[in-house]
């Protein structure tokens, strides 16, 4: 058994409204089991409803429609239903007293238009609406295709509706809930292609399933578990989740919603390591995320704004003008040295120099140096998202001790 969302409005389409239904809906449905294989978004409009009602029917066990039940014109979700059930639409007295009966619970008498709610395909089960004056309804398809669920789309009903008789009444024709256990380890600092290249054979499982999620400089791997019980669903994703460890490794900085700021934070701790960074790629970005999560000994320099001349001559190291050919490096390194407290790590995230010509430096502990270069830097939004993570990245593998190859997980 598995469902379909549609969700009715023009104004989802137009942009004028964040759809945070289709969210709600998806989660409820997840936490009992029932797997979504499709959600749409259509307008305002009869035919079009009724063609994707016809579409989710031939396809999908369940249907849950948000939106279009109202008392105006334009509400014309009752109607599309019953064409697409094939079903005539009627009037249901009953339902005329319920919503004058709410009306007045308000204080108020109910407008000719309400009576427009009084109206359900024939046939269908009328959902009581305690949260609304729009009465719900579960349509069957005549043709034995599957029924669909009709909702309000205003978010405060909606919810109601699914917590106290949505759920209870799709749990008991499923046959009782499953359960959806969802894990989710994040990467940093390696492509979306890369992790795919190394655990992609892993994303053909049926149970456990593995997706892929990318982001600026991050991806995320989820993997979902669908079992009878909590346990055994912990158990079918801890044994996925051991596996795609063994082969990602370092490459995976935590899970859940753990930042790799916050990570670096407890590992800094723990090894009791100071850190000093100077940055003049980002804007300020890679400091501003360390100091945001709360680092009292870091020593941040957000040089962007002087330039690199200027923090050349604030190391004490030659101007910017008067370095070779071929020493940047070096420069870069001494920037990494100079900002290092003792013992500590210093991280040096410098240019752009001749050439568009950026490197990334750290000085750590013992002997662990190490520099790279970049080509052709553009200082864009993606650009300096990406380098901060790359640049956090070298910070957190060198308090693990392991830093040694970061091109083996470059972009």
């Amino acid at each position: 058994m598995h469902a379909e969302i549609v969700m009715i409005g023009t104004e989802l389409l137009l942009g004028e409204l964040v759809d945070t239904n289709a969210n709600r809906l998806a989660k409820a449905l997840r936490e009992i089991g029932l797997d979504i294989y499709f959600k749409t978004t259509v307008g305002d409009n009869e035919a079009r409803i009724t063609e994707v009602l016809n579409l989710a029917l031939d396809r999908s066990d369940v249907i849950i429609t948000s939106g279009g039940i109202g008392p105006t014109v334009d509400d014309v979700t009752r109607q599309a239903v019953a064409n697409a059930t094939g079903r005539k639409l009627i009037y249901r007295a009953d339902l005329e007293a319920q919503i004058a009966e709410r009306f007045r619970s308000f204080g108020r008498e109910m407008a000719e238009n309400n009576k427009r709610q009084a109206y359900i395909p024939e046939g269908a089960l009328p959902l009581s609406n305690p949260a609304g004056t729009a009465p719900c309804f579960l349509s069957e398809d005549i043709r034995g295709r599957g029924f669909i669920i009709s909702l309000p789309g205003v978010p405060r009903e909606l919810e109601y509706m699914m917590k106290h008789t949505v759920i209870p009444l799709l749990v008991e024709r499923m046959g009782g809930a499953k359960v959806t256990k969802i894990r989710i380890l994040r990467t940093c600092a390696v492509g979306e292609s890369n992790v795919d290249r190394v655990i992609g054979d892993l994303m053909a499982t049926k149970n456990p399933t593995i997706g892929l999620a990318a982001h600026a400089g991050q991806t995320d791997v989820r993997m979902t578990a669908k079992a009878d019980t909590v346990a055994e669903a912990d158990t079918l994703i801890a044994s996925l989740e051991a596996e795609v460890r063994q082969r990602l490794g370092v490459a995976i900085y935590g899970v859940e919603k753990e930042t790799v700021p916050e990570v670096i934070g407890q590992l800094l701790s723990k090894e009791n390591l100071k850190l000093g960074v100077i940055d003049t790629l980002t804007n300020g970005l890679m400091s501003g995320q360390l100091i945001d999560a709360g680092f009292g000994d870091l020593i941040p320099v957000n040089l962007h704004s002087i330039g690199v001349s200027a923090a050349l001559q604030k190391a004490g190291l030659a101007s910017q003008a008067d370095a070779r050919d071929g020493d940047y490096q070096a420069l870069a390194m001494d920037l990494a040295e100079y900002i290092a407290p003792s013992g500590g790590i210093g991280f040096a995230l410098v240019g752009p120099f001749k050439d568009n010509l950026t490197f990334i430096a750290l000085w750590g502990p013992g002997d662990m140096r190490l520099t790279k270069a970049g080509r052709n830097y553009q200082d864009s939004e993606y650009i300096r998202k990406w380098l901060a993570i790359q640049g956090l990245d070298w910070i957190r593998r060198a308090a693990l001790g392991q830093l040694t190859s970061p091109a083996d997980w470059k972009e």
